[in-house]
């Protein structure tokens, strides 16, 4: 009869993309108006809603048993935050209240 000894895996989350971006949007949020805050927290939950935030890959390592996940803003959360970031307020409304484009 064959013994199977103990199999233990080591997990990490490397949010290293993900955090400051987080940490320097709440920053922002706090010295927003009311308005767009609230616009801000709106989109936010939509994207989330969505499953739209944050992308993660997953990396496993059979040698060492390590597995390592890494996170990653989507390219939706990072269109909304470079919005914040530059003021463009506008791209944050939804599409039927967006301004016409000129062409």
């Amino acid at each position: 009869m064959a013994q199977v000894s103990d199999v233990k895996i080591d997990f990490s989350v490397d949010n290293d993309a993900v955090i400051p971006l987080i940490e320097r949007l709440q920053g922002s949020l706090s010295k927003l108006d009311k308005h767009v805050a609230n616009l801000v927290s709106t989109r936010i939950e939509e994207l989330h809603q969505a499953n739209d935030l944050i992308f993660h890959i997953t990396d496993f390592h059979k040698s060492d048993m390590h597995i390592q996940v890494f996170s990653y803003p989507t390219e939706s959360f990072l269109h909304m935050v470079q919005a914040v970031f530059s003021k463009n307020y506008e791209a944050l409304l939804p599409q039927s209240l967006s301004p016409p484009e000129i062409e």
